[in-house]
């Protein structure tokens, strides 16, 4: 079973009401909600047990009423501190702060519909309800509020205030894009960069990029998988037989046509174009080059990682590129903020100190770094003491170091799980005593057990068929 399975990754949305409800109210709003076909879970435990007792449903009202009030004045605890409203694929909650709000709250997964929706419609009832027991005027009873616990925490806004509008737009339209996520998926094979970024640097030469078959040290790939995902392409290419050098290069041999009938000459050699080599070559597409720069299809695949598993596209930001090599995003959890540093190649000295000083200035909760390449010691040494010190000082810190997306995923993964699930027993402990056990434990093992049961969705991106064939090298062509 896999991580996912065994412990879900939740999701949390309150909202805060600041209005004093008392005891008869508290019930009186429960039992309305129940007629709307909204249960309150605790509540019904209860009559069930008082019809149990009372042997019938004829005076199961005057016990909740008699029992409220003995356990009110013996023991000073509210009777009603709240009660979940359970549903195939979320919960809602009520819980009713001794601070005199009520908080409403979802608690859902990755695949569950319109949350947002849900959550508003449930505040709209419950509003409606309580305004109509007060009988207050609409205009001057309170609204709901965004809880401080699912507010944005304040370093991925100041991460998100610091980016130009238009270019943070423009960068997570195009990493949403399904050409961009399949393509940046083929990159994970380190052997595919190499052979991408060679094929660049022999087109920026004007040397012919040849296709041969077999294999060579430099790089091993089969092309076919690559021209699928759009990141090279084939052309046929004209080259100077003395140099070497590249003359033109068409799309089809259609093009190859005209020119060779054409009177063109050699501008290297003199001879005569029709004379020179003519060979098919690939060549890496801009997407591919959009890719490789920076090692922004780093970047790429951690924000498809992060919507694959449920965080909205509102709660992700994308840093710009610096020229430096280093990628950089953020996302908020639940209120709590992951600065996700990238770049493939080493973890470097200096890539730990840009790491170390950009989550100092987003006061991020949680600082992963993914390189590809080895890990320097000057480097793991900086951040241990870093993330030492932020320890020690008694704030609450964690830092993930991976060297590849697969790994980088697993830990993120658990690193959402974790956060997820102590805001949501943070958010719902107050329920504990009222119903016997743990309720985050209860609405845990709830979305466990769907999961389970649940056929695995279809994913994504799908890559298309791959048919086994020789793979394809490349060797950069220096003729005499």
């Amino acid at each position: 079973m896999s991580t996912n399975e065994e412990h879900p990754m939740l999701f949390l949305e309150s909202k805060t009401l600041n209005l004093a409800v008392h005891t008869a109210g508290r019930i009186r709003l429960l039992q309305e909600l129940h007629t709307q076909n909204l249960v309150p879970l605790i509540r019904s435990q209860r009559l069930r047990c008082f019809e149990d007792v009372l042997l019938g449903i004829d005076r199961v009202n005057e016990m909740e009423t008699a029992l409220a009030n003995s356990i009110e004045s013996t023991t000073g605890e509210p009777y009603v501190r709240g009660d979940l409203f359970c549903f195939q694929d979320y919960i809602l909650f009520l819980v009713f702060e001794d601070d005199d709000s009520v908080r409403a709250g979802i608690v859902y997964d990755a695949r569950t519909p319109e949350p947002f929706r849900k959550l508003d419609a449930f505040c709209h009832d419950v509003r409606s309800v309580l305004l109509s027991q007060q009988q207050q005027i609409a205009m001057s009873f309170p609204e709901w509020e965004t809880s401080g616990g699912a507010a944005m925490a304040r370093g991925f806004r100041t991460f998100v205030e610091r980016q130009d509008a238009d270019s943070l737009f423009t960068s997570l339209r195009k990493e949403t894009m399904s050409k961009r996520i399949l393509a940046a998926s083929k990159l994970e094979d380190e052997s595919a960069r190499v052979f991408l970024r060679t094929a660049r640097n022999a087109h920026q030469e004007g040397y012919a990029a040849k296709l041969l078959t077999g294999h060579t040290e430099s790089a091993d790939v089969p092309i076919q998988r690559l021209e699928d995902a759009g990141l090279v392409e084939r052309e046929v290419q004209i080259s100077c037989r003395k140099t070497g050098h590249a003359l033109f290069r068409l799309p089809n041999p259609h093009a190859l046509a005209v020119v060779t009938v054409s009177d063109a000459t050699c501008s290297e050699c003199g001879a005569p174009v029709a004379d020179e080599n003519v060979e098919e070559v690939i060549a890496p597409t801009q997407l591919a080059s959009s890719l490789l720069e920076d090692g922004s299809w780093l970047v790429s695949r951690i924000h498809f990682l992060l919507r694959e598993m449920g965080v909205p596209e509102r709660e992700i930001a994308l840093g710009p590129a610096d020229g430096n090599g280093y990628g950089q995003l953020m996302a908020n959890i639940c209120g709590e903020s992951f600065l996700i540093v990238t770049r493939d190649g080493d973890l470097t000295p200096a890539l730990a100190r840009w790491a170390i000083d950009m989550e100092i200035d987003t006061e991020a909760s949680h600082l992963m770094i993914v390189a590809t390449g080895r890990i320097h010691k000057e480097a793991g040494v900086l951040l241990q003491n870093h993330s030492r010190r932020r320890v020690s000082g008694g704030q609450d810190f964690e830092m993930i170091i991976a060297d590849d997306v697969a790994t980088a995923g697993r830990e993120l993964e658990q690193a959402l799980e974790r956060v997820s699930q102590r805001v949501v027993a943070e958010q719902m402990c107050v329920l504990d005593n009222t119903l016997g056990f743990s309720v985050s434990r209860l609405v845990l093992t709830k979305f466990q057990l769907m999961r389970t049961e649940a056929p695995k969705e279809a994913e994504v991106v799908f890559e298309p068929e791959f048919v086994a064939e020789a793979p394809l090298s490349l060797a950069a062509a220096h003729e005499a």
